[in-house]
């Protein structure tokens, strides 16, 4: 089992028992992936290929947290400039932080980025880390609420 599948399959363990239930989706084939490459031109990395495969996007909305991964369908790169700024040219959003403003979006390298609403700066991880890091705050939020 790849590490994204299990903090995702932790993730959605911690959903299901703190009244999350509607986080996950039910998963995309293998077929709907390749077909969309192939109509896209495009080869997806291993971790979102995996993600996909999980859950058809997510939408955790429990204890405040605000933090969505599209379904499959709505994901494309983007030809144009990405909230007006034209350096984000070739991004491909895939999620967003309700709330802040950020989206979450993948470059052509693969590299998960978060770019704020209104600033020009990335940050750049991997979406293992990503998720990672939001099952981080998960966590301390059901320990607070103890």
């Amino acid at each position: 089992m790849s590490k994204i599948t299990a903090l995702l399959q932790k993730m959605k363990s911690l959903c299901n028992s703190n009244n999350g239930k509607d986080t996950f989706n039910s998963p995309v084939t293998a077929e709907e992936i390749s077909d969309w490459e192939i109509a896209h031109n495009v080869k997806l990395c291993d971790e979102l290929k995996e993600f996909y495969l999980f859950s058809n996007g997510m939408n955790l909305r429990i204890y405040f947290s605000t933090f969505n991964i599209c379904p499959f369908e709505k994901i494309t790169f983007r030809e144009g400039d990405l909230l007006g700024y034209g350096e984000f040219e070739g991004y491909m959003k895939i999620g967003d932080f309700v709330g802040d403003g950020s989206i979450i979006c993948i470059d052509r390298n693969y590299h998960v980025c978060c770019i704020f609403e209104g600033d020009a700066e990335i940050t750049k991880c991997s979406l293992t880390e990503l998720i990672e890091r939001e099952l981080e705050h998960l966590e301390e939020k059901i320990e607070y609420r103890k």
